[in-house]
């Protein structure tokens, strides 16, 4: 494959190695000797003169003195033979890669003279991709290096998720391709062969035919286009006999079929390239290694020290297929697949740049861990792995989403379980019981993609909740089954698998039954072993909503093309456009490609249209894609004089640089955080390119939140700012979004890029469903009984309590009333539509209080900011009648036949989205992504509130009250959402607990805020003490958010790290002896 090398120059390079390893090798030799010798001589002149009742060396006797000497000897040249073999072994290694090194760049530096001498030889004819290495020799150099920030980010994600426990973070600060080109070692043409034909399950190749459309005719649907047409066929009422003759054959046929082995329609290159790298032989000096592909890596360790590490590329060989799909439109060239035919084989070298580590050639420790990251990040492409590129849209299209990758949502409804076996056994006495709760998941992929709440103690658990699963080309190409999972909670070790059910999702996604509606099933529990059956069986729904067609309505309000307003028009320009662009493909039989390209002109165009157009609001539901793709011009406001001076004679900021912010971003939905990028250590323009994909129950509701962080050592990570994005603004005229936002309300400045996307699903929940998970509850008093509810009752406080708060209302006349009349209570919730409410009626008693009876109202029953009034059944109080209600839905008794005591009335309204009532539930340890969350809502409120007063407070509820005008409302709502703005009101308030005024550290805060209550007139410029008191505690959120105030000393945040970190201690010790909850977390770029 290569000309032989050079032998003169390897050989004259050679010998110089071999002299210098000599040389070294003799110098050894020669020290160690002049180290023996003086050995001996230091030996003879000091054994045993300072040993006690010893001899001297000159008055010791002739045999004495021969074995001191031989002792001396014999423990000297032990000492240098270990020496001289750990030199000599460590010299041949040396000596052996040196050689090989050597003999690797002369062959390749051979082949490069060989290659330009036979471009200029007029004799012979150049080799085939000689003029392709040319033309890369000249173009590598010109090649912007920005284009390669995907591959560093890609890198940069494998190393991260490798790092050791000693470094915190790793960055590429820079990548250089350097001037040495790839070379193409050769092109193979490889046929089409089988690639046009499908596979069955069995592996075997069934006969391509033109009747049978497969399910690439539009890249991304699927399946989907063959059964729209089956599920006309099936309402056909003249078909119906013909689909029962072949139904079976369908079934059949769905089953044996698989997305994966389906083949692909179209003309399309299919070709073998060998590839090679190799970096010149360079000095030691940066500058001259800079001339080949290198890496700048940062690793960050504890204290805020980096090491330093020029990383370079010396080759690099390797193989892989292309295959590229024609397409009539430029670039000609529409989805490439590429994979590798085995591991590529990568040669790096490590420098470490610091100026106190030595500068070796190979760090063992850091060029091991930069090899196996390079290692890891090529096997994700090496065969049967692939990666597929869009090269339309990379090279004349835009880096944004026009279309999510979800396909469609599964829509499961799990309401009860009932005879499985018990995961807890009884003993004697004792009867067994489950602590149970269902995980919904994939089949192999295995990770709990939502879960129910804990039923304890219960052999019979009603849960009747929700789950929502995106189901996407991966899930499909890898045949995944729905898997639903019932579960014994324990609390100290694993939970028990108490049985499963499985189902085909190519059978919920096909099946008429399933198919944009919701079916009814109980299917029997499965072991582990799909043939084993387990005791009991689960009661559930399910449903598979795809994604909506584009409409008639926004086929007439979209102003991209004025010429297409109906559907018929769409398919027209479509049908015109394609047999236009293919009218001189005449070479074999065009009709089939013809019709592939209709369906991907159609879906294009069709997706470019939805672009452009609002969603329609008829299907609020859908699925949401966001993505963050950089951030220009990052930078932290300099605080400190000094700062601030240096900052005016310095010139423009570095792009990388020890005072810039290691910055992440956090995507939060509706107040949950969802999405969490990785850090990108000190950098002015970090590239994140992370997003995600969300299913959303009503976008016209949906809050989107960016917040920037600065990840910091010993601080709480400093807030930079943040983008507040209501859908229902962002998404008024189109439905895809990518634009620049600055970054507002914290300690820096910046711009991100940010592109969002909604696609609506065919799935119309109802008003009740479409609500958000957190908010908070006002209920309006006065309680009201109703019907014969018993005389003692009536004279009981009654507590209104969810799982992280509770209020309290006091007894009179036949009503319960807060302490202040005419006060609306405000008990903050989380998990919406798994938790109720719980009306307890309460007692005093010599021991703890008893509930005598209480009531229980499940709030998936009512929709959001709409005020309704409540008729609530009470029933008789116990402690396992109280348990059951609060944890199974339905209650109706714990005996049969047991009948409601009475009746009470409520008006309650649920206020979506965290307020300041959820600041104690805030400050538990566990739940640091809420007190994040809370900072981001202070911020929102202090930077936008102004500038819309008015936004979330509006509601299309009517009011129980038919006297109340619309203006009255307006203002009861607006009085109402500033009340409960975070920063607003105090979580003491939310308790009501009487014992709070016995506390006498209480007692004194409470004098103090006594004191210090109140504002400042806003025309009176003059403050006193306490003026300046009030107006740092009336803005010291802003203030210490943006390290202003006492926060600008780091020691003051580093003290107000370490106090949170105390106060927050407790959190951890309290739920040991509870259940834990099965949460999902954060989805995480890493």
């Amino acid at each position: 494959m290569f000309p032989p090398p050079a032998f003169d120059d390897a050989r004259a390079e050679l010998v110089r190695t071999y002299q210098l390893a000599l040389t070294v090798a003799l110098s050894i030799i020669v020290a160690l000797s002049a180290i023996v010798l003086l050995l001996l001589l230091f030996i003879s002149s000091r054994f045993g003169q300072h040993l006690p009742g010893t001899k001297s060396w000159t008055n010791s006797t002739p045999e004495e003195h021969s074995n001191r000497l031989y002792i001396a000897l014999t423990t000297a040249t032990c000492i240098a033979s270990v020496v001289a073999v750990g030199i000599i072994i460590q010299i041949r290694g040396w000596l052996g890669k040196k050689v090989e090194a050597i003999w690797e760049d002369e062959v390749w530096d051979a082949a490069r003279v060989e290659e330009e001498k036979s471009n200029q030889s007029k004799d012979r004819l150049p080799e085939s991709v000689a003029w392709m290495n040319s033309l890369l020799s000249s173009v590598w150099p010109l090649i912007n290096p920005d284009l390669f920030a995907s591959l560093v980010d890609m890198l940069e994600d494998v190393m991260q998720a490798s790092l050791p426990k000693v470094i915190r973070m790793v960055s590429i600060d820079n990548l250089g391709q350097g001037s040495e080109a790839v070379r193409i070692l050769g092109i193979r043409w490889l046929p089409t062969g089988a690639a046009d034909q499908s596979v069955d399950e069995d592996g075997n190749l069934k006969k391509a035919s033109d009747k049978e459309v497969n399910d690439r005719g539009a890249p991304g649907e699927g399946e989907e286009e063959n059964l729209e047409d089956k599920t006309k066929e099936e309402d056909d009422p003249e078909a119906s006999k013909k689909k029962e003759q072949e139904e079976k054959q369908k079934n059949e046929e769905q089953q044996a079929i698989r997305e994966g082995m389906e083949a692909e329609q179209g003309d399309f290159v299919n070709m073998e390239l060998a590839f090679a790298y190799r970096a010149r032989s360079s000095g030691k000096s940066i500058k001259s290694k800079a001339r080949n592909a290198h890496l700048y890596l940062k690793f960050y360790l504890p204290g805020g020290i980096f090491v330093p590490v020029w990383v370079e590329l010396r080759g690099i060989i390797g193989t892989m297929r292309l295959r590229l799909q024609l397409t009539p439109d430029p670039p000609f060239f529409s989805l490439c697949t590429v994979t590798f035919l085995g591991q590529p084989r990568a040669d790096i070298s490590c420098v470490p740049l610091s100026k106190h580590l030595p500068n070796l050639m190979n760090v063992p420790l850091i060029s091991s861990f930069v090899q196996s990251s390079i290692d890891a990040a090529l096997a994700e492409y090496v065969a049967p792995k692939s990666l597929t590129l869009d090269l339309k849209d990379m090279l004349v299209g835009d880096d944004f989403k026009k279309d999510t990758v979800t396909r469609g949502v599964l829509v499961i409804l799990i309401k009860e379980a009932k005879g499985f076996k018990e995961g807890d056994g009884g003993i004697g006495p004792i009867e067994g019981s489950s602590d149970a709760y269902v995980t919904c998941s994939w089949g192999k992929f295995g990770k709990t993609i939502s879960s129910t709440r804990i039923i304890e103690k219960d052999q019979h658990p009603k849960w009747h909740e929700w789950a929502y699963m995106l189901v996407s080309p991966e899930e499909l190409n890898a045949d995944e089954k729905l898997r639903l999972q019932l579960w014994d909670s324990d609390k100290y070790t694993a939970d028990d698998d108490l049985g499963r059910v499985e189902v085909d999702l190519k059978q919920l996604m096909h099946s008429p039954k399933t198919k944009n509606k919701m079916c009814d099933r109980e299917d029997r529990f499965r072991g582990q072993d799909p043939n084993e059956n387990m005791p009991g069986t689960l009661s559930w729904s399910v449903g598979y909503y795809a994604k909506t067609r584009i409409t008639e309505e926004q086929l007439a309000s979209q102003t991209e093309d004025d010429q297409i307003k109906t559907k018929e028009d769409l398919k027209e320009q479509v049908s015109h456009t394609a047999e236009s662009k293919l009218r001189e493909a005449t070479e074999r039989d065009e009709s089939r490609e013809i019709r592939q390209q209709k369906l991907q002109d159609y879906r294009e165009r069709e997706n470019a249209l939805i672009c452009a157009t609002a969603p329609d609001p008829k299907y609020p539901s859908g699925i949401f894609s966001i993505q963050i793709h950089n951030i220009t011009g990052l930078e932290v406001e300099s605080l400190q004089k000094k700062d601030k001076e240096n900052e005016l004679n310095r010139e423009d900021e570095a792009e990388q640089s020890d005072d810039l912010p290691s910055s992440y971003c956090t995507i939060i939905l509706n107040h949950q955080k969802i999405y969490m990028t990785r850090t990108k250590p000190k950098n002015a323009k970090p590239f994140f390119n992370a997003g995600t994909e969300h299913f959303i129950r009503d976008w016209q509701n949906a809050e989107v939140m960016i917040s920037c962080r600065d990840s910091r050592e010993r601080e709480n990570d400093a807030l930079l700012g943040i983008v507040y994005l209501p859908l229902a603004k962002v998404l008024k005229n189109r439905s895809q979004v990518m634009d620049m936002y600055p970054l507002v309300g914290g300690m820096g400045f910046g711009r991100v890029r940010i592109s969002m996307m909604f696609r609506s699903v065919e799935l119309q929940l109802p008003p009740e469903r479409i609500g958000w998970d957190v908010g908070t509850l006002e209920i309006k008093g006065p309680v009201k009984a109703k019907g014969q509810l018993p005389q003692d009752l009536m004279s009981h406080r009654i507590k209104l309590r969810s799982k992280i708060g509770r209020v309290k209302m006091q007894p009179n006349n036949g009503k319960w009333r807060p302490k202040k009349d005419d006060e609306s209570l405000f008990i903050p919730w989380r998990n919406r539509y798994s938790a109720p409410l719980t009306v307890e009626f309460r007692t005093s008693s010599l021991g703890p209080d008893s509930t005598p009876a209480f009531a229980v109202f499940w709030l998936q029953e009512i929709p959001d900011e709409e005020e309704r009034t409540i008729t609530l059944q009470v029933w008789k109080g116990g402690k396992e009648n109280l348990k059951r209600a609060i944890t199974c839905s339905g209650y109706k008794g714990l005996e049969d036949g047991e009948q409601p005591l009475g009746e009470i009335e409520v008006t309650m309204k649920f206020w979506r989205g965290l307020s300041g009532y959820h600041k104690r539930y805030a400050q538990k340890e566990k739940n640091g992504d809420v007190r994040n969350v809370m900072e981001v809502l202070d911020t929102v409120n202090d930077e936008i509130q102004s500038d819309d007063d008015t936004a979330g407070v509006e509601s299309d509820s009517d009011s129980s009250e038919s006297g109340q005008t619309d203006s009255e409302r307006t203002s009861n709502d607006k009085s109402t959402s500033r009340k409960l703005a975070t920063h607003t009101n105090q979580p003491d308030s939310a308790s009501g607990d009487d014992e709070e005024s016995k506390n006498p550290l209480k007692k004194a805060k409470k004098l103090t805020n006594e004191i210090m209550q109140g504002h400042n007139d806003s025309d009176d410029g003059s403050r006193g003490a306490v003026g300046q008191i009030r107006d740092y505690k009336d803005h010291h959120r802003q203030l210490h958010r943006q390290h202003r105030g006492i926060m600008q000393w780091r020691a003051a945040r580093s003290a107000d790290w370490a106090l949170g970190k105390v106060r927050r201690g407790k959190g951890k010790v309290e739920g040991v002896f509870e259940h834990s909850e099965k949460s999902n977390g954060v989805e995480t770029e890493v």
